[in-house]
């Protein structure tokens, strides 16, 4: 039974994201025949159905004494637990992949547990905890010289810096993940990272640099077909543009990224973009399309535990004072486009 929800899960997780890395399985026992799964939504709703049956699964993994299906099991769940807001049981299941490697004593497992960690709790906000888990990551894999993965974790160090206000620094580790990405010729990579480079310099204010290395971003992606990566690029790319006053600009990068977004089910994404176009809506004074923008973020967000739910209110509030006519929003919900689609797929 673990053979073939680990076979399954697996199959489901490059579905859900073709662009990652790949691992080797333990070879399944004779006779285990894991499903398919044809295509992203059917990847997608099958992790949703079996949810509380893979968690479970991992639990019989670690009791039974399968310490490599137990890893295995929570790095394909990785991506699901991230499209869907599922903090808590991400964190689980990590902690669950780094014993087990603490145990098999292999050091890249532990250093990918760490790096996954260190995702996750900066996801939360635990950005002390996340910091020290990419830390523990970026020494062993630097002890394995495992370059790949030493981008990787610079770009989670940049993430985890830039959240605590250390823009300079994050803007250091996103330029050494693109180095990395460059040597190696990690393509996937050097597109993520040519978007962290880009919102940094947004973040130090050099608006005109970030638009040639988000832009660049957008273009990688679209080479190499990852359209998860481009909705990331887009949204970057439109946060450029808002600062430098384009606003018409930065609503269509919005818009494509918002139509790319919603594709894969990645609530977290979603919340993003949905923020921030709603910040470019109120700069053209049009207080009615910032309000719904706003008003479905915060949705999503309240249902996955997003760090932003206080901010989102905070400016729903103020909007509503500055406002007051332009709460009545009743049948707004076709004025974006895909809204009706995605609270299906919630």
């Amino acid at each position: 039974m673990v053979d073939f929800y680990l076979h399954t899960a697996y199959t489901a997780a490059q579905r859900l994201d073709p662009h990652r890395d790949e691992i080797r399985l333990v070879a399944a026992r004779p006779g285990v025949t894991p499903l398919a799964l044809a295509d992203h939504d059917t990847a997608l709703a099958w992790f949703t159905v079996e949810h509380p049956v893979l968690l479970s699964t991992i639990d019989l993994a670690v009791r039974t004494r399968h310490d490599a299906h137990a890893w295995h099991l929570a790095w394909a769940l990785e991506t699901f637990f991230d499209y869907r807001g599922h903090w808590h049981d991400w964190t689980a299941s990590q902690h669950v992949a780094l014993d087990a490697a603490q145990r098999l004593g292999i050091v890249s497992w532990k250093a990918s547990a760490h790096r996954s960690l260190g995702n996750v709790y900066t996801q939360i906000g635990q950005l002390d905890e996340g910091h020290t888990h990419f830390r523990h990551a970026l020494e062993l894999y630097d002890s394995l010289g495992d370059r790949d993965s030493q981008a990787h974790t610079h770009r989670g160090l940049g993430w985890v810096c830039n959240q605590q206000g250390r823009q300079r620094d994050a803007l250091d580790h996103a330029e050494q993940a693109l180095t990395l990405y460059r040597q190696t010729g990690h393509q996937t990579g050097q597109a993520k990272a040519l978007n962290n480079v880009g919102w940094l310099n947004i973040a130090l204010g050099n608006y005109r640099a970030a638009l040639k290395y988000c832009a660049q971003a957008v273009a990688l992606n679209q080479e190499i077909g990852d359209r998860h990566g481009e909705a990331g690029a887009w949204d970057s790319l439109g946060y450029a543009h808002h600062h430098l006053t384009e606003y018409t600009d930065a609503l269509d990068c919005y818009q494509r990224a918002l139509e790319l977004d919603r594709g894969f089910g990645d609530r977290y994404g979603e919340t993003e973009i949905l923020h921030h176009l709603g910040d470019t809506h109120l700069a053209v004074a049009d207080p009615r399309a910032a309000r719904l923008a706003w008003r479905l973020a915060l949705e999503i967000a309240d249902e996955i535990g997003h760090p932003a739910t206080t901010e989102l209110r905070g400016k729903l509030s103020d909007l509503f004072h500055a406002w007051p006519d332009e709460e009545n929003l009743k049948g707004l919900s076709s004025e974006l486009p895909g809204t009706e689609n995605d609270r299906c797929n919630s």
